[in-house]
């Protein structure tokens, strides 16, 4: 499905009665259903299809979920495959550990606060790389923001795995909190006594955020704890815009970008299509549900860059891409706006931000 075809879909929405609507999307979402086990697009064009049609019909049963469900996996699996797998996470977690790792190799008593920590692997891999570093380093206190207690839990035993290994102290404390519920008093507590240096991590979270004032709330928080540096790791999209036509055809772009890298890994069928049935809930949030009813809030990079600054932070673009990283279809370049675009055949997709306290 092209973009033309699916603004021909988004349009009738505004010149037509819904139920010829609906006998057309049905009609085109039946027969893209019976060509994705033959043609690996059609999984991205059933999703949209679907989630447009649940926009129309909130209230409909969707008789194709049984027959999407060959298509998910495990969670553990799943986990495992985005991690290590999906060339924008891998990226983006070697790019931004590299940063905390060059301002950590000088400091001798470093806090690390990891908002949105899920299940502590970049902060455990973080850790490892540390250990493999010449450093200074003597003690280290991981604070991790993470509303799931079960995450935090899995976390915590990473963490205390990656800990046996290093040639420093290490200390794990947790605040199960969803971050717009944050009180500058947690972390107070949670901050030891002396530290040299802060760093703050957040890795595709603030976008949960429902409104601009939480996300720039958020920030002056941050702003508030005088970190060395904020790495920020945002998707690069406008799912934020209210009007349901725009943002449905600024999603279909993205996660065709998505998809299509996703189409170019080395990986089986099986775990190609499990890959996608990850984003395909990120689409019906986007795409399926009301405006008053959504979770998943993408912004584009420029969004970011504002809410940094306004906070009292200033960026500096200065990463080290990792060397070692396998071959990639994605591409990275140095916006002249201050960030870092991770790129698929011309389409950002996600954004990594290096911040600073203003003067610094």
């Amino acid at each position: 499905m092209t973009q033309s075809e699916l603004r021909h879909y988004v349009d009738l929405l505004h010149s037509t009665a819904v139920p010829a609507v609906l006998n057309e999307l049905e009609e085109r979402l039946q027969t893209r259903l019976r060509e994705v086990d033959t043609q690996p697009e059609a999984l991205l064009d059933v999703l949209f299809l679907k989630a447009i049609r649940d926009h129309l019909q909130p209230q409909a049963v969707s008789h194709e979920h049984l027959y999407l469900q060959q298509y998910e996996i495990p969670q553990i699996v799943l986990f495992d495959l985005l991690i290590n797998q999906l060339p924008f996470v891998v990226m983006s977690h070697a790019i931004t550990n590299r940063a905390m790792v060059n301002e950590l190799k000088l400091a001798e008593k470093a806090v690390v606060l990891d908002v949105g920590i899920g299940r502590g692997i970049q902060i455990a891999r973080l850790m490892d790389e540390l250990s493999a570093t010449r450093t200074r380093l003597k003690h280290l206190t991981v604070i991790g923001v993470e509303p799931f207690a079960e995450a935090i839990g899995f976390a915590e035993t990473l963490i205390r795995q990656a800990a046996e290994k290093a040639p420093f102290a290490v200390e794990f404390v947790p605040i199960i909190s969803l971050v717009e519920d944050l009180a500058p008093e947690a972390f107070m507590r949670a901050l030891p006594g002396h530290f040299d240096t802060l760093l703050i991590n957040s890795s595709l979270t603030i976008h949960h955020l429902p409104t601009a004032l939480q996300r720039q709330s958020f920030f002056h928080l941050m702003r508030s704890l005088r970190p060395n540096a904020l790495l920020l790791t945002e998707p690069h999209s406008d799912h934020f815009e209210p009007d349901w036509r725009r943002r449905t055809l600024n999603a279909y772009a993205h996660y065709r970008a998505v998809f299509g890298v996703i189409d170019g890994l080395a990986i089986d069928t099986t775990a190609k299509n499990g890959l996608k049935m990850f984003f395909g809930r990120e689409i019906d949030d986007v795409v399926g549900h009301s405006d008053d009813n959504r979770f998943e809030r993408h912004q584009e990079a420029q969004h970011w860059v504002r809410y940094l600054q306004e906070s009292g932070f200033s960026l500096r673009p200065s990463f080290e891409i990792p060397t070692t990283q396998p071959p990639s279809p994605i591409t990275v370049r140095t916006h002249p706006d201050g960030y870092l675009a991770l790129e698929h055949e011309g389409i950002t997709v996600l954004s990594i931000f290096r911040a600073v306290s203003s003067g610094c």
